[in-house]
């Protein structure tokens, strides 16, 4: 039975995603698990968005892989996994433009790279692994004929490099960048590279012969995004306050956009050229290009816009966004015309730090912070369906730590905002708030007889009167106490402290024996 319910646990924190409710059953939720799994609540969280050209199908790129989407009812239709045995955290996707093929980024454990893989759409094979010398892919495009992909390097050397998509064969290396590459993109003919760079520089390069042809400067804070107009005449780059038009042709600037109070992190040109989508911290914003008028803001948004894309037919918007405190992500859809939200595809959220199983395995705990009050909840699951029991709410701030009573009624959870918090699983109600830390809560667990719980944070170890809350005993640390283990008979609690190891007579609160046999710092008890 331990074995059991250790191999479900692994498998829980092995997909890394925040539980969220399901309505009913989807068929989504079993694709491609890893072995012994049964479900999967939730997506992970999001890096990358990408449509395909048709604008039928859009390519989000997550931490448990590559989700392919109906991009005009957001239906999940597919899920690339595999990139290695180790982590399928994808940094970034694009489509071929005939939308057969979809290059992506993910870092290589076994390797220490970020290769560049190309994917069959339709079949989800893997077709070609283009390998970068242990450079850090931060940014993928592909030329309009398909023939030819773009990567940008995260290193600080910010070296170009152009690839050979049917045979995956190195064709170019452009080098000049003295920062990491952040963005590269193909101009409407096929003829021009744009790359942008931490270095604060665009650099236009001639794609047949590897030549530099203009170097853009002006931005005097960081370059977020950059994006050609359809008759490749005009680029769009965005930074941390303005919006800046140049001319391909010269390297002129050709107009700014200021007034902006935070970064534009994402630009890109509607399809007919007409329109300039913008994506900071606080809204998307639609403009006129000719006029440089603003059209539509784009509201509901709450949360930072991290990227901003047309549909082919340029009717409609998807963004990308994502919540800093509670690194929550959502790709929204939009009704270009009128400015109104489509769909929103939910799901992707940011990995578990802390589950804790029922004894009887019926029920777990998670956590995580709520998307509209910012405070932090925990949930309560049923196991067998995946269906959400209870929503407990109350803490201010991360919860780091959950633990079951032995007798499965009540958990107990530990948050940075200082306190411990004590719930009855049953009902969802709160039995009694534990104040008495001077810093976070990170570890909370129930002594064998469930009447006594231990609480650790910075300044030490806490003993608490499970049935009246009291305070029964301070075990006083210079430094975190992370692990702490109760003996079977509950008399004796062990801790780690550096690398020694304390043990507590827990009826008194006396120091029992110090364990020194260790020479490095113990990690767990």
């Amino acid at each position: 039975m331990k074995r059991t319910l250790f191999t479900t646990l692994l498998i829980l924190l092995f997909v890394s995603t925040v539980y969220l409710p399901l309505s009913d059953a989807q068929d989504y939720t079993t694709w491609k698990l890893p072995d012994g799994a049964k479900l999967r609540l939730g997506k992970g969280y999001i890096n990358d968005i990408a449509y395909s050209l048709d604008g039928t199908r859009l390519a989000v790129a997550s931490s448990i892989g590559i989700w392919i989407y109906d991009a005009h009812t957001g239906e999940e239709l597919n899920l690339f996994t595999g990139h290695n045995d180790h982590n399928d955290n994808v940094s970034s996707v694009s489509f071929s433009p005939d939308g057969q093929t979809l290059a992506s980024t993910s870092y290589d454990r076994t390797i220490r790279s970020w290769p560049v893989r190309l994917w069959d759409v339709r079949t989800g094979d893997l077709i070609h692994t283009l390998t970068t010398e242990r450079r850090s892919v931060r940014s993928v495009a592909f030329s309009p004929d398909g023939q030819t992909l773009a990567t940008g390097d995260g290193w600080r050397d910010g070296t170009v490099r152009l690839w050979d998509v049917s045979t995956g064969d190195l064709i170019h290396t452009l080098i000049g960048h003295t920062e990491a590459v952040r963005s590269v993109a193909f101009s409407p003919d096929g003829q021009t590279l744009a790359s942008l760079s931490w270095d604060n520089t665009i650099r236009l390069w001639d794609v047949r012969t590897g030549d530099l042809i203009h170097t853009l400067t002006g931005d005097t804070h960081h370059v977020h995004s950059v994006s050609f107009s359809p008759d490749g005449q005009t680029l769009a780059t965005g930074s941390r306050d303005t919006i800046r038009l140049w001319d391909v042709s010269t390297g002129d600037l050709i107009h700014t956009v200021e007034g902006y109070t935070d970064s534009v992190v994402s630009v890109a040109f509607s399809p007919d050229g007409q329109t300039l989508a913008t994506g900071s911290s606080d809204s998307i914003r639609l403009w006129d290009v000719r006029t440089g008028d603003l059209i539509h803001t784009l509201e509901g948004h709450t949360d930072s816009v991290v990227s901003v894309a047309f549909s082919p037919d340029g009717q409609t918007l998807a963004s990308m966004t994502w919540r800093t405190i509670i690194r929550l992500w959502t790709v929204r859809l939009w009704d270009v015309r009128t400015g109104d939200l489509i769909h929103t595809l939910e799901g992707h959220t940011n990995r578990v730090y802390s589950v804790s199983f029922s004894p009887d395995r019926q029920t777990f705990a998670s956590e995580i912070r709520d998307r509209t009050t910012l405070l932090s909840t925990v949930r309560l699951w049923d196991v067998s369906t995946g269906d959400l029991i209870h929503t407990l709410t109350g803490q201010k701030a991360s919860v780091y730590s959950v633990s079951f009573s032995p007798d499965g009624q009540t958990l107990a959870t530990g948050s940075t905002d200082r306190t411990v918090r004590l719930w009855d699983v049953r009902t969802g109600d709160l039995i009694h708030t534990l104040e008495g830390h001077t810093d976070w809560v990170v570890s909370v667990l129930f002594s064998p007889d469930g009447q006594t719980l231990a609480s650790t944070s910075k300044d030490g170890i806490l003993l608490w009167d499970v049935r009246t809350g009291d305070l029964i005993h301070t075990l006083r640390h210079t430094d975190w106490v992370y692990s702490v283990s109760f003996s079977p008979d509950g008399q004796t609690l062990a801790n780690r402290s550096g690398g020694e190891i304390l043990l507590w007579d827990v009826r008194t609160g006396d120091l029992i024996h110090t364990l020194t046999e260790h020479t490095d710092s113990v990690v767990s008890v």
